[in-house]
């Protein structure tokens, strides 16, 4: 399988979990920078999780537009344009002209995280990007019609762990929503539009982390297992 994608280039819409200093955009939103760069181990692509599949697959990364605490929606407190739906954000993949071959999608955690809503209450609001099924659809539509021929590839949620705070189990429903409705969620609008699942929840890895949610290199190492074995699937 990996020599399908031996030579071909790499996009990544992302958020912290999939930033790195120097090699992100915009690098001011990096969460891997400076204590949390040293703490995690994470210290250079090969480190990442981004990284570690890329070299496996034999690609090359183009642009990794990933920003640290970003949601796939427009939350209410968002001055800017830093949600995975947005104009902005869903045009900034490609570099001098030159447009991705594969789009990898690895967000959602913090929409689960402030408790986004998860699909409109009634008609009027199935335009409003606030909520989570609408928002994902959107950055889809985007992304198709800003790349038509790149391959896309939506990530589930991941199920993280965290050593040191031993008794305490993850927080499936952490913020107000269980994590397993997210997925469904983004299963379905990649299904709808064609894109590759990568199915992280369900394949049930469980990665490790500096804090409940970010992961370390061991954590890193476990996600790319994952998404590796996803894709020889």
């Amino acid at each position: 399988m990996k020599e399908k994608y031996q030579n071909k280039l790499f996009s990544i819409l992302g958020d912290s979990i999939s930033t790195l200093s120097g090699y992100s955009e915009p690098d001011d939103a990096s969460f891997y920078e400076g204590v949390n760069k040293l703490q995690a181990d994470v210290l250079a692509p090969e480190d990442t999780w981004w990284g570690q599949v890329i070299e496996y697959l034999r690609g090359t990364l183009l642009v990794n537009n990933s920003f640290s605490g970003s949601m796939v929606c427009k939350h209410r407190s968002c001055i800017i344009p830093s949600y995975g739906c947005s104009d902005e954000r869903t045009s900034s993949l490609s570099r001098k002209g030159i447009s991705p071959d594969i789009i990898m999608v690895f967000m959602g955690t913090n929409d689960w995280g402030c408790g986004a809503r998860l699909t409109p209450a009634r008609e009027e609001e199935n335009n409003d990007i606030s909520i989570f099924s609408v928002a994902y659809e959107d950055m889809l539509k985007k992304l198709k019609r800003n790349y038509p021929n790149a391959e896309i590839w939506c990530f589930t949620i991941p199920v993280s762990n965290y050593k040191k705070a031993k008794g305490i189990d993850f927080p499936y429903c952490y913020g107000g929503n269980h994590i397993e409705e997210y997925c469904k969620i983004i299963r379905a609008c990649a299904s709808k539009h064609s894109c590759r699942i990568i199915d992280l929840y369900a394949s049930e890895v469980l990665y490790d982390t500096i804090d409940g949610f970010h992961p370390d290199k061991e954590g890193m190492k476990a996600l790319a297992k994952a998404v590796i074995s996803q894709i020889n699937q």
